[in-house]
């Protein structure tokens, strides 16, 4: 029996081999180049539903509680945000198509005449459409 004591208060080990490989134990290779490790045994680590306190277990309940909200509220902000992107996205690529796609390309007046764009100007909306899928369709 009084062989087992010495083993019950034997310190934990912490060393580094000739590979560089961290080790951890109770019997180092080295006791010069070893690190004794001071471990924590006291049991006042956190707050469980055994700890006896009633308020701080319903302070952190409700924390957790506001922040699942908080992200709850986030993620449909992103979603709607999302939604929104791609629908510009949809919209810039739509118009790029069709611009590409027509030989001559016109705006209508508010009396209803057709205006044809000039060749700056249709390059100038084909660059627009172009910025417009690079910010919106990443």
């Amino acid at each position: 029996m009084l062989l087992l004591i010495p083993v019950a208060n034997a310190g934990v080990y912490k060393w580094t081999d000739g590979d560089g490989n961290v080790h951890f134990g109770d019997r180092p290779q080295n006791l010069d180049t070893a690190t004794e490790i001071n471990i924590r045994s006291d049991n006042k680590t956190g707050v469980t539903n055994s700890s006896g306190n009633k308020e701080e277990r319903e302070y952190l309940l409700k924390k957790i509680e506001e922040e699942k909200q908080a992200d709850a509220e986030n993620r449909k902000r992103q979603l709607a945000e999302e939604k929104k992107r791609k629908k510009r996205c949809d919209y810039f690529k739509s118009r790029y198509q069709s611009h590409i796609q027509s030989n001559r390309t016109y705006r209508t007046s508010p009396d209803g005449e057709r205006y044809y764009l000039s060749d700056q100007e249709r390059a100038a909306r084909k660059k627009k459409f172009s910025k417009g899928i690079a910010r919106y369709c990443r």
